[in-house]
């Protein structure tokens, strides 16, 4: 592998171009906010919080984006490349800027390190894979990139682990007799307030200078037919979009309204929209208030690295879900460890790889009450995770990348595109009474009053993590003629990590999936098995494979008997369950797998509701 840092004799001590600096700068044009919005009092309460933290006993670093340019072995770079991608970069640079300000936040963008000559300062590396040994779709070919980057930046004396960088991978294949491309780079980001990785694809056509062209049509492996133009809005945008990931951003939709005012989301489909209003085709890709509001104390937008490294821990309480004509009206009170500065709340329906989550803010009082309003959902008869982030003024959130890894409730989107939050209302009774009763502190009269499917929760927790003392199923008294399987012994349980619990988490709270908690279950993070004698005397079992909340690997399940596939679910991912009715008539052993869909890691499967009936 060479390592290669361009420019290194022209490269002066580090010159970064500041956004409030920069002569180029767009005039701000202030968008108008809407009911639902934070108000402008609350926007300068924000921003008063987050002066705050960056002036009080203030920590300055320098925070600059570092550009990977990554060639496999066979490859030169592409011609001009650090031409195009200064013109690249500086564009998104300005798009969040000019988004940053729209919103009451300026000066504030990404930072970008250049050279003595103006061009970006780019660490040139060349692999040891070849071009053909690249695939888009495998994850240990942007493993190996991304190690090949770090030991460049090393080299240079930058620690790349603690560093956002965009690795512009030399991976697209241009035919321009024939006008097509294709490429087969990784293309995916992720990171946060302290640092983050976005795989790009680089090629001759890659530049913003061509965003207004609407001829120049060319062939793409993907999208087919489009012009110079739209190729541009594709890729430069995917930049932009991608970097939003590795700044900590999640995906998130714009409303009906915000399509028609003010475009599409950068976080949703505006990584294909970036500057279709240049050439009259759209009103092009927009920031949305939420994600100016978590960037906005980004170090690399702040320019502040006071306590970078602690992460946010909150705390929300007195929530009170309240759907309304409009949509869901959230209210609740926050606390961190930091201060914070915004809560934000994604309503995510099933499917759609959380493109379609809508997303809403709110800046809390000095208290940390709180109230949002999350809009309707265009979405019917769905269910939709509820997902509650704590932003705070040292750039770090109670989840980045991964909404689902925050406070998460589960709600249903009914036929009339109304919330129908009853299971939501569930779990916030689980969280009122769970450490009391877990201390003892409940009394029998107090359980009493509780509601239904809280009190028989409370009762299988009361139960022993353990089969110690259970029955076989074939062991059961055949006047008992239904047995939920966490209340029989299995001949075999293991899983992948965690170890084998029963109506229960491995943490020992209770097991929680899409479709809320779960009273009776198995936990079974992938690869996972339960093996039980069945003993031929059962007719029936019912019950659902689900990938818990908080999860982020995908898993499969199947079902056999005495060796034999009975039902297979397909591979399941966050948010997705799959229910299951069969018959078991004369099976001597059921087994129940759980795997890891590519790897086992984050793959928290379970089986809810698991019960046999004769």
């Amino acid at each position: 592998m060479r390592l290669l840092l361009l420019s290194f004799m022209l490269v002066a001590p580090w010159v970064t171009i500041h956004a409030a600096e920069d002569a180029k700068s767009d005039p701000v044009i202030k968008k108008t906010l809407r009911a639902g919005e934070p108000t402008e009092a609350d926007l300068g309460r924000a921003r008063s919080v987050l002066s705050a933290w960056e002036n009080e006993e203030p920590v300055k670093g320098p925070r600059v984006m570092r550009i990977v340019y990554w060639s496999p072995a066979d490859r030169e770079p592409q011609p001009e490349f650090r031409a195009r991608l200064t013109r690249v970069m500086q564009d998104i640079q300005q798009f969040y800027r000019r988004e940053m300000a729209s919103w009451g936040f300026p000066g504030r963008s990404i930072q970008l390190e250049l050279a003595e000559d103006g061009l970006l300062k780019i660490y040139e590396v060349q692999g040891k894979l070849k071009s053909a040994e690249c695939s888009e779709a495998d994850s240990k070919d942007g493993q190996e990139i991304r190690r090949d980057s770090l030991r460049a930046l090393q080299a240079a004396g930058v620690n790349g682990d603690k560093e956002t960088m965009v690795i512009f991978c030399n991976l697209a294949d241009w035919d321009p007799v024939k006008r097509t491309m294709s490429h087969h780079s990784p293309y995916y980001a992720s990171g946060d307030n302290r640092g983050g990785t976005a795989w790009q694809v680089d090629s001759p056509l890659l530049d913003s200078a061509s965003l207004s062209a609407e001829d120049q049509q060319l062939v793409d492996r993907q999208y087919g037919k489009i012009s110079l133009g739209k190729y541009n809005s594709i890729f430069v945008g995917g930049v932009c979009h991608e970097l939003g990931h590795a700044l900590g951003l999640p995906h998130c939709k714009e409303t009906g309204a915000d399509r028609t005012a003010r475009g599409t989301s950068l976080m949703g489909g505006g990584n294909r929209t970036y500057g279709d209003d240049l050439r009259g085709e759209g009103r092009g890709s927009f920031l949305t208030l939420p994600d100016a509001l978590k960037l906005a104390g980004h170090p690399q937008f702040s320019g502040s690295i006071k306590q970078i490294e602690t992460r946010a821990s909150a705390t929300f309480s007195e929530l009170k879900l309240g759907p309304n004509a409009d949509g869901l009206q959230v209210s609740g009170v926050v606390k961190a460890n930091l201060p914070v500065h915004a809560v934000l709340a994604y309503a995510d329906p099933e499917g759609g790889s959380d493109y379609d989550s809508e997303i809403a803010a709110a800046v809390p009082q000095e208290d940390g009450r709180f109230t949002l309003q999350l809009p309707r959902s265009p979405k019917k008869d769905v269910r939709a995770a509820l997902h509650f982030v704590a932003v705070c003024a040292n750039g770090a959130a109670t989840a980045s990348v991964w909404s689902a890894q925050s406070y998460t409730l589960q709600s249903r989107i009914k036929a009339d595109s109304s919330y129908d939050v009853s299971k939501a209302i569930e779990k916030l009774e689980l969280d009122q009474h769970l450490a009391a009763f877990r201390e003892g502190k409940l009394a029998p009269a107090e359980i009493a009053e509780l509601s239904s499917p809280l009190q028989l929760l409370l009762k299988r927790l009361s139960v022993p993590d353990n089969a110690a003392g259970k029955p076989t199923p074939a062991a059961v008294a055949e006047t008992i003629l239904m047995l939920p399987l966490s209340d029989a012994a299995p001949l075999l349980a293991k899983t992948g990590w965690g170890g084998v619990h029963y109506d229960r988490n491995n943490d020992g709270n209770p097991l929680i999936g899409p479709d809320g908690v779960l009273a009776h279950g198995l936990y079974a993070h992938a690869d996972s098995v339960y093996e039980y004698d069945l003993g031929g005397k059962w007719k029936s079992l019912s019950g659902l494979s689900c990938v818990l909340v908080g999860a982020h690997g995908s898993v499969e399940a199947t079902l056999l008997g005495d060796d034999k596939q009975l039902w297979k679910s397909g591979p399941l991912k966050p948010g997705d369950s799959k229910p299951f009715t069969l018959e078991v008539t004369g099976v001597k052993t059921l087994k129940l797998e759980i795997k890891g869909v590519k790897s086992n890691s984050g793959a928290w499967g379970a089986w809810g509701e698991p019960i046999l009936r004769r």
